[in-house]
């Protein structure tokens, strides 16, 4: 995709791998396990980033025009999309004890049965918003709000996306975002909360 002017401070360019590690110190300190040392951590949270960057062309970062400071990024899923994540966690696991990687496989049978839930619920036509990350105020809000036209542009009728009450979930439904499917987790629920999540739809 060529670079595109958003606004006279920014511009869009499809997602640089190079900055990755930006998304994963961004996200490092809300969605890190109880246990493990910082490298397991860093780990297990690289694995979720990598876990919603599906083999396609709707990888997209916002970035500052006059630096290229990375701004926002978002990446996107069509149904009968794969990735490559479980290569990267085959070799990237191996210096990891059993126990450890026992405890991350609870984060890849959550994710793996949200997303297959949330692509249950969507057509040929709907796209899903697998990753959005935010690193500068206002960012996220601009990115979602531009690849929205663009996504329509290209004959895509609904946005789907699920969260959980780890992220900020009212943000969806303050941009146009209609709640289709509340549910409990149990396995990461206790007796004083369950863990809810969520499954969204917005018309492009």
């Amino acid at each position: 995709m060529p670079e595109e002017n958003m606004s006279g401070n920014t511009k869009l360019k499809p997602f640089n791998e190079k900055n990755l590690p930006l998304l994963v110190d961004r996200v490092l300190p809300l969605w890190s396990p109880p246990s493990g040392d910082d490298d397991f951590k860093r780990f297990n949270v690289e694995f979720i980033v990598r876990n919603n960057i599906a083999e396609n062309n709707y990888h997209f970062e916002l970035l500052e025009a006059a630096s290229d400071r990375l701004l926002a990024a978002a990446f996107f899923t069509r149904k009968g999309d794969s990735g490559m994540v479980e290569e990267w966690y085959e070799k990237e696991s191996l210096s990891f004890p059993y126990e450890l990687k026992a405890a991350n496989d609870q984060t890849r049978a959550y994710l793996r049965m949200m997303d297959q839930r949330t692509i249950s619920l969507m057509q040929a036509d709907d796209i899903k918003l697998s990753l959005f990350i935010s690193l500068q105020p206002g960012a996220g809000g601009q990115l979602l709000h531009d690849l929205s036209h663009k996504l329509h542009g290209e004959g895509w009728k609904n946005l789907f996306l699920w969260t959980d009450v780890d992220c900020n979930w009212l943000w969806y439904e303050k941009h146009g975002f209609t709640l289709v499917e509340e549910g409990i987790y149990e396995p990461f629920s206790d007796e004083n909360e369950d863990y809810k999540t969520y499954i969204y739809r917005k018309r492009l």
